[in-house]
């Protein structure tokens, strides 16, 4: 019971009692109109802003009606300009028949600013046909093919078109390319370059070929050039006529009746051997083999003839146009020749053919021929021999190893660039240097030794004159003694140290493109290469063999074995030079107080001038002395490695005592003097 009256009794309402209202506080809320208006002010200042900034821009672009599009900033069109805001900006514009124009540009400060464009058309073309149709077609001289033809891509403007055709006068024209990637059409009728010739032959029926084109047979009228072509009429068994004519064009010319004159016959010639010499009733005609062409129905005579062979003789008559055959087997002049060689196995060639060995009797035709004897290693030998019937003939040869055969080419005398004669020689056998210790005169820096030249050389036949030095140093003078001139063209330089005289030889081997001897840096001589072929001055040991050595041992003086020297001897101390010497030769003469001209006395064994007199002279070798003889001969002495002192050879015109005319005599020094000059030198290879 007490659960169902609670199940049953009434919710009674609480009293609310609500917060209390804030009454300091207020809402805010926007109102549309103010906010419009605000808008419509920042907008308007915007505006503003943009006008006070921007800056006029006129756009002009042809053609007139390209489409145009900015980009890359704001920008107002304005009828026939633009607002735009200083900055870049890229323009496109496109046009039919025209490339699209892309261009980026930038805008300035300046308040109008004009920007004026062309757009480029585009490329055009052109449609040709030509009457006749194939010819060939060329546009600014460029071959482009043959008509008909569209011709694409030209670029708008005049351009030169050439037609061509054969037989056709060509024809150029100025054309005009609208482009705008239209097409253009042209039709060109060209203009024939012929007239007509009218052909009649006799007998007719004669083909008729104008240049390598057969047009028909007599009697005909074709086309001709009027440029001019060549006509030939062609008939069986008569000669061929053949003429070059030309035609006006448009015109037809007429020939006379062609009469066609019967056809040579043709002999074809040869012989055995061939290239005999043919005469034809008396005149030349050529060598075998050989076409000659015969009046027909006439008796012809024909002579062979070929050196060391008999005449042969033939007549023959041939019908017109008949084609011979003939072929002449010549009988030999034959006459003997027997080779004697040496070697005994060398073999014989006979006009380029190995015929045998040495020692054998040849029968040859009675001409010339030419003859060979080999062997391997030595020189090939060449003889020409014209054998004669009746008369027997020898040929004797001995042939030279290839080294003997290579000296012998070497010539035995060469001449210098500047006109100095050079001799060659190959000592073969030792000889001695130097004087025996109780020579008198003897010094003791004459030690005698044995010596042996195995390089052959060339030697100066003379002394080097003023002449020739100068052409190398053109201020130098030789200056004088005691007031007689030592300058003359043709007499011996002197006043010169050793090296002027090496870089002489220096300065004429580079004439002569030959290796320089000596090595030289900043114009001073640092030394030699023994190897090289340059000009040289000679080495003490080829200048004592050269005035000394002989078969029958060593020359003491150049005259002789005997003291003093009889007149003219060679340029010495005479009496003339008596107030210039200190020990003249008593009652000597030789005609000149100073040096002479070079080769004014007789040469010695060797054909060599002034060796001793005239000037002494400077050699290769630095100064020493030596010690002792060797068991075995020096090969090629060059002298000492190094020195402060050069050796000098030969007497002067200042030398008259026994110790200085002795060939064996050797001086020293450094030092240039007015009776010391020098010769050159240098070896084969």
């Amino acid at each position: 019971m007490n659960e169902q009256k609670n199940d049953h009794e009434a919710i009674q309402p609480l009293a609310f009692t609500p917060l209390a209202e804030n009454t300091g506080a207020k809402r805010f809320r926007l109102k549309p109109l103010p906010m419009l208006l605000g808008l419509a002010l920042i907008a308007s200042l915007l505006v503003m802003a943009f006008l006070l900034s921007a800056r006029s821009v006129v756009v002009k672009i042809t053609p007139d009606n390209a489409r145009i599009d900015i980009s890359g900033g704001i920008s107002f069109a304005l009828a026939d300009h633009y607002l735009m805001r200083p900055g870049d900006y890229q323009l496109e514009a496109e046009a039919e028949g025209f490339e699209v124009l892309q261009l980026p540009f930038t805008v300035g400060k300046d308040d109008h600013q004009l920007l004026q464009l062309e757009m480029q058309k585009l490329p055009g073309h052109l449609a040709l046909t030509t009457e006749p149709p194939g010819a060939e077609v060329s546009i600014n001289d460029e071959a482009v093919g043959a008509a008909p033809l569209t011709i694409s891509d030209l670029t708008p403007g005049d351009h030169t078109l050439t037609i061509s055709a054969q037989r056709y006068l060509p024809v150029t024209r100025e054309i005009n390319i609208e482009g705008m990637d239209t097409t253009q059409s042209l039709s060109v009728q060209l203009e024939p370059a012929w007239g007509q010739v009218s052909l009649t032959s006799s007998p007719p029926g004669a083909t008729v070929s104008v240049g390598d084109e057969d047009r028909g047979v007599t009697p005909l009228t074709t086309e001709l050039l009027a440029e001019g072509e060549v006509i030939k009429v062609a008939l069986p068994g008569y000669k061929t006529w053949q003429q070059s004519l030309s035609v006006a064009i448009g015109e037809t010319l007429a020939v006379d009746d062609i009469q066609l004159e019967p056809a040579d016959g043709l002999l074809q010639l040869s012989s055995t051997p061939s290239g005999a010499t043919v005469t034809l009733n008396g005149a030349y005609q050529g060598t075998t083999p050989l076409d000659i062409e015969l009046t027909p129905q006439q008796t012809h005579q024909l002579t062979l003839f070929f050196n060391g062979y008999k005449t042969a003789k033939r007549s023959l008559t041939l019908s017109a146009g008949e084609q011979q055959s003939m072929s002449v087997q010549l009988q030999a002049n034959l006459g003997e020749v027997q080779v004697v060689a040496s070697p005994a196995d060398a073999s014989v060639w006979i006009d380029g053919v190995m015929r045998g060995t040495q020692g054998q009797t040849f029968t040859l035709p009675a001409r010339q021929h030419r003859i060979e004897l080999r062997r391997a290693g030595y020189a090939t030998a060449t003889r020409t021999v014209t054998p004669q019937p009746g008369l027997d003939q020898v040929v004797k040869v001995t042939l030279l190893t290839e080294q003997q055969a290579r000296w012998a080419s070497v010539p035995e005398k060469i001449t210098t660039a500047n006109g100095a004669t050079l001799l060659l020689f190959k000592p073969r056998k030792p000889f001695t240097m130097g004087a025996p210790r109780r020579e008198s005169g003897r010094r003791a820096n004459e030690v005698r030794r044995e010596v042996l030249l195995t390089r052959p050389f060339y030697l100066a036949s003379h002394e080097v004159t003023n002449r020739q030095f100068k052409q190398f140093a053109r201020t130098h003078s030789s200056s004088h003694a005691g007031g007689i001139t030592l300058d003359q063209p043709t007499q011996p330089v002197v006043r010169i140290s050793w090296e002027q005289a090496a870089r002489y030889c220096n300065w004429l081997s580079g004439k002569d493109n030959l290796t320089p001897f000596y090595r030289e840096e900043n114009g001073k001589i640092k030394g030699f290469a023994p190897s090289a072929n340059g000009y040289r001055l000679p080495t003490e040991a080829e200048w004592a063999w050269a005035a000394r050595a002989t078969s029958g041992g060593e020359k003491r003086f150049s005259w002789g074995q005997q003291y003093p020297p009889a007149n003219r001897s060679g340029n010495f101390a005479d009496t003339s030079a008596g107030r210039l010497v200190t020990e003249p030769i008593k009652g000597y003469t030789d005609g000149f107080a100073v040096s002479a001209p070079v080769g004014s006395f007789r040469p010695n064994h060797r054909q060599l001038y002034d060796l001793e007199g005239n000037v002494s002279e400077w050699v290769n070798d630095y100064y020493g002395i030596e010690l002792g003889l060797g068991s075995r001969a020096e090969k090629d002495p060059m002298g000492p490695a190094t020195g402060d002192l050069r050796v000098i050879r030969g007497a002067s015109w200042r030398h008259g005592n026994i110790t200085e005319l002795r060939l064996s005599y050797r001086d020293y020094g450094e030092q240039p003097r007015d009776d010391l000059g020098f010769r050159i030198a240098r070896y084969v290879e």
